[in-house]
């Protein structure tokens, strides 16, 4: 139970700043040299600019929290690694692919499935990498086991 809210915390907070530093981003491009707290199509959806800003950062703590979250499906041991990425995949991208687009993307369908396939792409090459990682630690480890029992064969 401490080790879920060490992780929603913690996915809060990293989520919020990493909000926060995409925004300065958006700005150098966007804000004529000057910081936008928010995108102008995202605070026309409030009264006042901070009532924006407070969403938004709201908004960025939920990724965190869904990003810090979701990665507990990789210590299902009876799921393959193929059933974990695919259920993390849509755990992340329901949540970040709404946010991210309703917080920084201008109103389009093209530019949805633009930023879409940006996700899905980034993710497959990140997934490739990790497969490769994960083969090769267990190489090493039935290496290791082989090893092992020709250690216990030979004092025998």
């Amino acid at each position: 139970m401490k080790s879920l809210i060490s992780r929603i915390v913690g996915g809060f907070i990293i989520g919020m700043m990493i909000g926060q530093i995409v925004q300065i981003i958006i700005s150098f491009k966007l804000g004529q040299r000057e910081y936008m707290p928010v995108v102008d199509h995202f605070r026309s959806f409030f009264v006042s600019e901070t009532a924006a800003v407070i969403v938004q950062i709201l908004l960025t703590g939920i990724i965190g929290v869904t990003f810090a979250t979701s990665s507990l499906v990789f210590e299902k041991a009876k799921w393959s690694l193929l059933k974990q990425y695919i259920v993390h995949f849509c755990i992340t991208a329901l949540v970040w692919i709404p946010i991210a687009t309703l917080l920084w993307m201008p109103n389009t369908s093209m530019s949805t499935l633009i930023f879409f396939i940006s996700f899905l792409s980034t993710y497959v090459v990140t997934w490739v990498i990790q497969y490769m990682i994960s083969k090769n630690d267990i190489k090493k480890i039935n290496a290791a086991i082989r090893s092992n029992q020709l250690e216990e064969r030979d004092d025998e």
